[in-house]
């Protein structure tokens, strides 16, 4: 076999091994995103949504659902609440600048997003009304502990009170 073809076969071997490497890490990647049992990481990172994982598979699920069905709503008020925020904020370069109009158009805002947050904190307690009194008491720890701290109390032990 020539030097030249044994290159050749070399950068062929290269290539298809890189393609069938990215194709399993791929694949892998995909199947993990488009598991239904397994909620996003990024979900996961929220005290609300994590607090599921303190219940029963069947309440959990039905946790996450209602969440699922505020959270779409929520999502929509919470975009509309930005881009008016970024309204509100070019309104500082306007003129006239008047700071009375645009204290109140924050304000508005923020009562907007306070009601958003108010809703789904309601949803929440009418779902915990449902539970048991042991469930409820797993779902309160939950959400009152952000899943960052539950993970560094148990590697830790409890923290103090200060």
């Amino acid at each position: 076999m020539s030097r030249k073809t044994l290159l050749i076969v070399l950068f062929v071997s290269l290539a298809v091994n890189l393609f069938l490497v990215g194709g399993v890490i791929g694949g892998l990647v995909v199947g993990q995103r488009l598991r239904p049992d397994r909620p996003p990481m990024a979900r996961m990172n929220q005290p609300v949504w994590a607090a599921a994982q303190t219940l029963d598979p069947e309440k959990a699920k039905a946790f996450r659902t209602m969440l699922r069905g505020q959270g779409m709503e929520a999502r929509t008020t919470m975009r509309q609440t930005r881009e008016a925020r970024a309204q509100a904020w070019r309104t500082l370069g306007a003129e006239p600048f008047d700071p009375a109009v645009t204290k109140q158009r924050l304000a508005d805002i923020r009562d907007r997003e306070a009601g958003t947050r108010g809703e789904i904190d309601d949803r929440i307690v009418d779902f915990a009304a449902e539970l048991t009194p042991v469930e409820r008491n797993r779902l309160a720890t939950a959400l009152a502990e952000p899943p960052a701290a539950r993970g560094r109390d148990q590697e830790r032990g409890p923290r103090s009170p200060l």
